[in-house]
């Protein structure tokens, strides 16, 4: 489909939040292990609720791998501060790896893609499970026209535990639009409903799968998830926008109504799609009235659709036995 419309200019939000980031605290290991040789340290940060988060740390003295959540108690009786090995080990670690990631995305916003890549493959030499360096590395892959490639990461990242936090749903949506872009409808589909999974009230989300399915002709599901978008926040002005032309493409485009009633339609199914519709245009606040006005237009058109469709069907059906009888 043709998505050359004013609203596909809509840019949502990445959903990063600086300032709901959370801050350090510092570095501990297991008081069980204070002798030991070659014991283990944990990166640990300050959540709400009185709980610590804990991921251990990788032989590059980063954070790495799947974490896990300790009470303020359990966290002060098993554990011991390692102030100096954070401040000299592991902090500097950490900040030249977000210095690595830094160059990558400066590289990648400036089209200079196989430097990029090469800052990202550096940042997964030191942490091989780095959410960010990842997603960035498929993302520099779209944007060279590698797919392949891209696709590789892809199926890497569904793989990836610690890619399933609220923090990473932005990438998630990027992805999905990388995807998107590329003609990958079904595996867009997937990230944006993983996204979803992460955060069910971001709009967003909802919008993209909608704009998803309109490009790979699935009508039905297109007013679903614009309904669900519009349901979200009606605020979203191009969410509103798309919902008009969808409506007023409902009424003028013949082709498209013939879809929406093919023969694999049933009555049922079709009186779906229009309820569908009709929901869609309260959602975006239009009035009753004039939703069910519409809707009835529409319906009308697709009737009369059909019966031509029938009789042109019956034409052709008495030629052909015409040409039996000679």
């Amino acid at each position: 489909m043709n998505a050359d419309t004013t609203f596909f200019n809509y840019k949502p939000s990445s959903g990063k939040d600086k300032n709901g980031e959370r801050k350090l605290v510092t570095v501990v290991s297991l008081r069980s292990e204070a002798d030991k040789k070659g014991k283990k340290y944990f990166l640990a940060q300050k959540l709400d609720g009185g709980f610590f988060e804990l991921q251990e740390l990788n032989e590059k003295k980063v954070p790495s791998g799947s974490s896990k959540n300790v009470t303020t108690d359990d966290f002060a009786t098993e554990y011991t501060l390692e102030l100096d090995y954070w401040h000299q080990e592991v902090r500097p670690s950490m900040d030249r790896l977000n210095r690595t990631l830094e160059r990558g995305e400066v590289h990648r916003e400036h089209g200079e893609l196989y430097s990029a890549e090469m800052e990202y493959a550096d940042a997964l030499e030191v942490d091989e499970g780095n959410v960010r360096a990842t997603f960035g590395l498929g993302q520099t892959y779209f944007e060279k026209g590698d797919v392949e490639k891209a696709q590789e990461v892809f199926s890497k990242v569904l793989q990836m535990k610690t890619a399933f936090a609220a923090k990473h749903k932005h990438m998630f949506n990027d992805f999905g639009i990388s995807m998107r872009k590329n003609g990958l409808y079904r595996e867009a589909l997937q990230y944006y409903n993983r996204g979803i999974d992460l955060d069910s009230d971001d709009e967003n989300l909802f919008f993209n799968i909608a704009r998803t399915h309109y490009e790979a002709g699935d009508w039905e599901n297109c007013f679903r998830y614009l309904t669900l978008c519009l349901e979200k926040n009606r605020g979203v002005e191009e969410a509103r926008k798309f919902c008009n032309y969808l409506v007023k493409k409902s009424t003028s485009d013949d082709h498209m109504l013939k879809e929406l009633s093919s023969a694999d339609n049933t009555s049922s199914l079709r009186s779906d799609i229009l309820n569908l519709l009709r929901k869609m245009q309260l959602a975006a606040g239009v009035d009753l009235d004039d939703a069910i006005e519409k809707t009835h237009e529409i319906r009308d058109r697709m009737i009369e659709l059909e019966e031509e469709d029938m009789k042109i069907k019956e034409i052709e059906k008495n030629l052909y036995n015409l040409d039996d009888d000679f």
